[in-house]
């Protein structure tokens, strides 16, 4: 039967310590006899060993490992629980961005949209080793083979399980007591270009040894391909590139005319996203400001803007016609990363004697994320921007027609900017291969002995660490890029590196009056304005100009390998003891836990290349021939570099951080009944904790948690609780000094502009503080057996959240409000070239809505055949508020937006008869809005996302042998009817869809067979 963990609403775990075989959850959560006692149990929620018919406040939501596959078959088990309406934005190995700072090749969830950070994540009720400085765990590395259940606690958690569980809890609980043997393998696709194939394997085992030992061990693995979906090969009906323009026919004098500000049309890019080429740097009013090339680089020709009734109000903008469907070529409409995933896990239980056991857990876990990106990712300049490309009149490249122009105009220069690539063709940042590795190991022993006087105590220490290993093969530099477009003749009339003609030394590139007074990343002085790695000998020219001008030769020049690695490690010991207190209540017991903890944390980033990252940035120098290098990455001053250096590849700096921390922790929790009843029909119950933290970053911190159980009668169930959380600051938000690149909105200029954003920590933040209330009702009628309903209200409010302004935040507040102005730094033009984005304690973050769940099973008896039965079960979620608060009182809801739609739910029916089994799954995410700022009909004409629901379906047959194992074999078509992906327009050309609304990878089946001995 499949439980809601709403009925002993208890299910509250033994956490750190509840490794132990002994520990586990009940599946049928029902009274045992045993001896006249109850069986104890564990629950995700609380650290009190419970006995069933007792019930707590908090409210948990469990799914069997079989659920969770029905929602995504074939994928991670994170994938799976996108699909529940408490999660928002999973991030998962397939979907993340690739890169060394991004979350490309791990699993992480997202509980209420508070982000992961805020996410209590356990492995059968302990703490894992997070995968990096985020402070975050890849659930990737979990055994799921060995997973019995997933239970989500909702709502905070703090004082039960320590700091991070402001959004709530997910326990991922094993079966410890699982025996026999079960082996696992599927395999899928995509029906859209047979892509995305996956084959995932597992098996899994678990052996009593005499009467003492008991073991469970597993091993599995998976692959995805790669997926890759270029735009030519997308119809209309999933990508058109919708996007919102200016609408000419506005009156900004009448915004509330008939007119509205923006209008939504199909086929809209930035005109600097062109693969051939756009000119500007002519004199004002020049005809060749604007032009763009051929294919071949060898001419010029106007550039086709497309309907010419938008020309005018979007300048920045190509709507409709050749120009915009050619740059269509230059992206992806959809990607996914290839994933290979490998863990392996071990857990055993001696009984010593009837009350003294030990126990213990190895873990070893393996993630590969692989993704290749044909089209070009590097900022190659937009129009008038500090990431222009200069070409020199001295170009031998140059077309005829542009050379005599420039010479008439009486200029030595002109710029380009470009960005993305035809597929098939080479250009700065094509081809770029990113491989990420994610690993874990993790060990644990402890404890547990029953005490005489009946209580109990448990004792564990784990250690563990997770490594992180991003690389780029290659990676565009900066420097080598303008070294090669830098081409002239030589005086054999060979086209060669204009830097070739000087051939600077090692000695003279040191002298560079340029870069006397700016450090490394190494605190050093910087010892070149390029690379001393064969830069300028190995210098391969490229035509900048048109779409086929880079050779082989070239492209490998111009990359070189970059890479950054992560290291984090965790010590945890925690000693726990559990009993009555009192039992002469006339109620019920009195329980009570209580313990303390102990964790270490520590961590590092740092660049395997130490001789490519100390040299940088890239600078100009042409008294010895280097030039044209766009000042984004050159630097403006000292003061543009100051606390965050960047090194000779575009964009991302790896530098060289670590830190630590530790914490000593108490607790105590307290169950308690009031009161109940002669006929045990009502009763009153209710449950207080406490813990205090004392860590040596921020100091202490306390946390509690009040609840009440109030049983009204016997079908019907109200509980309420009341919590104070804490969230101490992760080791990123602390130490960062990464850099990335990010295009901003230029207000003063009206341009965007590509700017270098530095992400820098904070070693001062205080720790996040989260007041929780939730409410709840569960009802359970006598008169209709196997329905049950629960409906949760839940208010999250988070002061002093820790959070960055955001890099166009904090651009808009310098032009706007002249604040900020110290984090932004500007060229001679007044374009962005780089932007300070620090961690902070801004001010306020609200999540509010409710939650609810309903299932009801039909067993054989309500059919006239025996063999039949019917399950129905819905999960719906609400969200009200999704809000922050800036420190200037900005008050921002992203309720109904495209990440935070109102109404989300999962609708499933299982039909069984005799071994065959048919499921039918809808899930659902409500209308919402492009821009919840905006009034459709004012500010745009169309400012709707539709409703969206797709359907799954299952086809299973299930076999008993005469030997007693058990095989079956299930079919599953994903997105039964192709429904194709929600079309969302953006600024500069709308994406086809979005994996936060709907689904973006079409119809897809899967085929699976399970054995079990």
């Amino acid at each position: 039967m499949i439980h809601t963990r709403y009925i002993p609403s208890s299910r509250i775990t033994t956490l750190a310590l509840a490794i132990s075989s002994a520990l586990y959850i009940s599946s049928a959560a029902q009274a045992q006899e045993a001896d006249s006692k109850l069986e104890e149990i564990q629950v995700t929620g609380t650290r009190i060993r419970m006995t069933d018919g007792m019930a707590t406040p908090t409210p948990v939501t469990s799914l069997t490992t079989a659920e969770l596959t029905s929602f995504e078959p074939g994928g991670t088990i994170a994938e799976q629980m996108t699909s529940l309406p408490q999660f928002f934005n999973v991030v998962t190995a397939q979907t993340g961005t690739p890169g060394l700072f991004d979350t490309g090749g791990g699993s992480y969830l997202n509980m209420r949209g508070l982000n992961a950070n805020r996410t209590l994540v356990l492995l059968d009720g302990s703490r894992v080793p997070p995968a990096d400085k985020r402070g975050t765990v890849n659930v990737d590395n979990f055994p799921t083979a060995l997973i019995r259940s997933v239970d989500v606690v909702t709502g905070g958690a703090s004082a039960a399980y320590g700091a991070d569980a402001l959004g709530g809890v997910t326990n991922f609980v094993l079966d410890r007591e699982f025996e026999g043997l079960k082996i696992n393998v599927s395999t899928g696709m995509n029906e859209f270009n047979r892509d995305g194939k996956n084959y995932n394997g597992s098996i899994a085992g678990g052996r009593q040894f005499g009467e003492k030992l008991h073991v469970i061990a597993s091993v599995e693995t998976r692959n995805v391909d790669e997926l890759y979906r270029a735009t030519s090969e997308l119809d209309e009906d999933w990508y058109q590139r919708w996007g919102y323009v200016t609408n000419p026919a506005y009156k900004a004098t009448d915004p509330r005319g008939t007119n509205p500000q923006r209008v939504t049309v199909p086929w809209v890019v930035s005109r600097n996203f062109n693969a051939t080429g756009i000119i500007s740097g002519f004199p004002r009013g020049s005809a060749f400001n604007g032009m763009t090339f051929t294919d071949d680089g060898k001419d010029i020709r106007p550039f086709n803007a497309g309907d010419p009734q938008y020309n005018a109000a979007n300048a920045a903008l190509a709507v409709g016609g050749p120009e915009n469907k050619d740059a269509m070529r230059a992206g992806a409409g959809q990607v996914g990363n290839g994933v290979d995933q490998r863990t392996g896990f071990v857990g055993l239980k001696y009984d010593v004697n009837d009350t003294f056991s030990i126990f213990g857990q190895a873990l070893l876990g393996r993630v590969e994320s692989l993704n290749l990106a044909e089209h070009t990712g590097y900022s190659m300049g937009n129009q008038g921007s500090a990431y222009y490309l200069p070409v020199y009149r001295t170009n031998p490249y140059l077309p005829a027609s542009l050379a005599a122009a420039m010479d008439a105009a009486k200029i030595t220069e002109f710029r380009i900017s470009k960005a993305g690539n035809y597929i098939g063709e080479y250009a700065p940042g094509s081809n770029e291969f990113t491989h990420t590795t994610f690993t874990t190991q993790s060990w644990q022993l402890g404890f547990d002995a029953e005490l005489p006087n009946g209580w109990d105590v448990k004792a564990s220490w784990q250690s563990g660490e997770s490594g992180k290993r991003a690389d780029e093969f290659p990676s565009a530099r900066v420097d080598r890029e303008a070294l090669a477009r830098d081409a002239v003749r030589n005086a054999q009339g060979t086209i060669v590196c204009n830097v070739q003609l000087r051939n600077p030394t090692p000695a003279e590139l040191a002298a560079s009056p340029q870069i006397q007074g700016l450090l490394g990343d190494d605190g050093l002085q910087l010892k070149s304005p390029i690379g001393l790695d064969n830069s300028v000998s190995n210098c391969v020219p490229y035509n900048v100009m048109g779409a086929e001008g880079m050779s082989e030769a070239a492209w490998g020049y111009i990359h070189t390998h970059k890479a950054a690695e992560t290291q984090v490690e965790q010590d945890f010991a925690e000693a726990l003891l559990t009993g009555e207190l009192y039992d002469g209540w006339g109620y019920g017991p009195v329980s009570f836990a209580t313990g303390m903890t102990y964790r270490e944390q520590s961590f590092s980033d740092y660049a395997p290349q130490a001789d490519v990252n100390n040299l940088g940035p890239p600078v100009n120098v042409p008294a010895l021939n280097i030039r044209g290098i766009p000042s984004a990455f050159s630097p403006v001053g000292l003061a543009a570099l100051k606390g965050v250096a960047s090194n000779l590849h575009q964009f991302s700096t790896v530098e060289n951080i670590s830190g630590e921390y530790d914490v000593w922790e108490a607790f105590g929790e307290l169950q308690l009944p009031i009161w109940e009843s002669q006929s045990g029909n009502q009763s009153l119950g209710g449950t207080a904790a406490y813990r205090s933290s004392d860590y040596s970053s921020s100091g202490r911190s306390e946390s509690w948690k009040l609840g009440l159980e109030f049983q009204v009668f016997e079908d019907l169930r109200l509980r309420a609780t009341r919590s104070r959380d804490v969230r101490e600051a992760a080791f990123n938000e602390r130490f960062d000094r990464s850099t990335i690149g990010a295009t901003i909105n230029n207000s003063k200029t009206g341009l965007s502009d590509i700017a270098t954003v530095a992400s820098v920590g904070n070693p001062n933040l205080r720790p996040e503080l989260a007041d929780t209330v939730v409410a709840g009702i569960v009802y359970q009628p006598s008169w209709l057996e196997g329905f049950s309903v629960s409906t949760d209200w839940y208010e999250v409010e988070i002061s002093d959240a820790i959070a960055t302004l955001g890099a166009q935040v904090v651009v808009d507040s310098c032009f706007t409000n002249n604040d900020s102005c110290d984090l932004v730094v500007t060229d001679s033009t007044g374009a962005v070239v780089k932007i300070f984005n620090p961690q902070l304690n801004l001010a306020q973050a609200k999540v509010e809505g409710i939650d609810f769940e309903t299932s009801y099973r039909m067993e054989p008896d309500f059919f006239s055949s025996e063999v039949e039965s019917l399950r129905l079960r819905a999960i719906v979620g609400y969200l009200g508020e999704k809000s922050t608060t800036s420190a200037n009182g900005t008050f921002n809801d992203q309720v109904s937006s495209l990440l935070y739609p109102d109404y989300t739910g999962t609708l499933t029916a299982n039909y069984n008869i005799g071994p065959w089994g048919v499921q039918w799954q809808q899930r659902f995410l409500s209308e919402s809005k492009i821009n919840v700022a905006w009034v459709e009909g004012v500010d745009i004409d169309d400012n709707t996302i539709p409703f969206y629901s797709y359907t799954n379906a299952q086809l299973s047959y299930r076999m008993e042998m005469d030997s007693g194992a058990t095989w079956s074999i299930n079919f599953n078509i994903s997105n039964l009817f192709d429904k194709t992906p929600a079309i969302i327009p953006s600024a500069t050309g709308g994406q086809a869809s979005s994996s936060s609304f709907g689904d973006e990878y079409g119809r897809r089946y899967q085929l699976g067979v399970n054995v079990n001995f």
